[in-house]
């Protein structure tokens, strides 16, 4: 078989796998449902459901309907093995989604057909669908997105690792479950795979504790710091500073954990105090993610960022104008 003959099979297979979970039902929770029902302001189901189905293409049904056509979070872990095998590029991502799309029974006009969802209540249903509509499906699973085969490595390597700790350690064995959670961490984060963000990422990976329990939420942590920060950020600036906003953001909550221990939020604005709502527990979780990540990274202690300050010495063109920049080394 040719090359182009072997990814034509492997796109093929991947369609067919997500051909398979969608004709077994997505899975809806109790929470989304009453989004749609508050919405479209109905108590039913199936009620809301037919209204849907009525006019998908209306502008106030389309959200709700791309809504319930989501991949949730099990989907994803279920799906990510297979994309991550399959490693398809944007090309590749808009066949896979034309060829799913090419699954869509078309039985009440317009090319309008259904696709069976399971409600909260473990009855089925039926939600309204278009060809469009499963193509967005399949571009909310980001196929082209996979993680760098650097960072696939040290997954695999870090799970195996965790496999003989547990097992040294009489401990449960490792869940496949969890590189798929890491893999679709990393397909979801949307960074551009600088090489600095690649190391960041790889070194708290190999790092991290075989029994540490929140390998997935040190990672989407990580991630989400990189976005925010760009990848011209210096490290170890860039996490003190963060370091210090998220103390900021510690204090004025527990200052507002202990205001309202003394009274409510309506005497509290009544005697003119104003302030934004944080809520400490998250900013705990963070500054503990950042803690953890300095020390893997940088084998720092969070504290020890406080003190990081830049110089800019100049540049050397010799290792005697280098000594001769470096403090300590004056003439």
């Amino acid at each position: 078989m040719t090359q182009d003959g072997r990814e034509t099979s492997a796109l093929q297979a991947l369609a067919d796998k997500i051909k398979a979970v969608l004709t077994r039902g997505l899975a809806q929770d109790q929470a989304t449902l009453d989004m749609v029902l508050v919405a479209l302001g109905e108590t039913e189901a199936r009620t809301a459901l037919d209204l849907l189905a009525a006019d998908p293409e209306a502008s106030e049904h389309a959200a709700l309907l791309a809504l319930l056509l989501s991949p949730d979070t099990a989907l994803r872990r279920e799906l990510e093995p297979a994309l991550c095998q399959a490693e398809l590029d944007a090309a590749g991502a808009e066949a896979l989604a034309d060829l799913v799309a090419e699954m869509l029974p078309t039985g009440q006009g317009r090319g309008q057909g259904s696709v069976p969802i399971l409600l909260p209540d473990g009855s089925r249903a039926e939600l309204a669908a278009t060809p469009d509509g499963l193509r967005a499906f399949v571009r909310r699973l980001r196929p082209e997105a996979t993680a760098p085969a650097e960072l696939r490595g040290i997954i695999a390597r870090n799970i195996h690792a965790r496999d003989i700790h547990a097992r040294n350690n009489h401990a449960r064995p490792c869940t496949p479950e969890l590189g798929a959670d890491l893999g679709v961490v990393l397909r979801h984060c949307r960074l551009a795979w600088t090489p600095g963000q690649v190391f960041f990422l790889g070194t708290l990976l190999e790092r991290a504790e075989p029994s540490a329990d929140d390998l997935p939420g040190l990672l989407a942590w990580a991630a989400g710091y990189l976005e925010d920060v760009g990848p011209e950020q210096e490290l170890r600036r860039g996490l003190a500073a963060r370091r210090h906003a998220l103390q900021s953001q510690l204090r004025q909550a527990e200052f507002m954990e202990e205001a309202l221990a003394r009274g409510s939020y309506e005497t509290l604005m009544s005697q003119g105090l104003r302030f934004a709502h944080v809520h400490g527990p998250d900013v705990r979780t963070q500054l503990a993610f950042l803690e953890r990540a300095a020390k893997l990274a940088l084998g720092l202690a969070g504290e020890a960022l406080d003190g990081v300050s830049v110089r800019d010495l100049g540049q050397a063109e010799d290792a005697e104008e280098l000594l001769r920049l470096l403090p300590g080394f004056e003439d």
